[in-house]
């Protein structure tokens, strides 16, 4: 079982690697995003804690409802709870994370960022060869 700590550490890496290709890269590290040209359903957490740095709580909430949730996520793995309970928390904030997911691309796809479709990635690219003009 991994520890809350080390969780936290590796959401704090991601996270840092996340916000740094976000600003000085202009990059979106989602691989979802670069390979099927989808948002994936953590798509638009990096712009979220940037505008929660700034501040700017509408915004952040506009970028992804959900991001208040992400330093709650490692507390599942407390060892006090029961894994029976354990495993019934993470399925369900997954669904959560899939349904709000679900219900923003029906909302905003393809026109609202964060949840626009990446022409630049593989698809894109299988799409553009489709229709002929690479």
């Amino acid at each position: 079982m991994i520890s809350v700590a080390k969780l936290y550490g590796l959401l704090a890496i991601i996270g840092g690697v996340a916000l740094v290709l976000s600003l000085f890269f202009g990059v979106s590290p989602c691989i979802m995003y670069h390979i099927i040209g989808l948002p994936c359903p953590a798509c638009g957490l990096t712009r979220a804690f940037i505008s929660l740095a700034r501040l700017e709580f509408s915004q952040a909430f506009a970028y992804h409802p959900l991001f208040f949730m992400v330093p709650v996520v490692p507390f599942l793995g407390l060892e006090r709870i029961s894994s029976k309970w354990r495993n019934i928390l993470a399925f369900a904030g997954i669904g959560v994370l899939v349904a709000v997911w679900v219900v923003r691309m029906v909302q905003l796809f393809p026109h609202t960022a964060p949840m626009t479709f990446n022409d630049n990635s593989f698809t894109g690219w299988l799409i553009r060869l489709w229709q002929g003009g690479i």
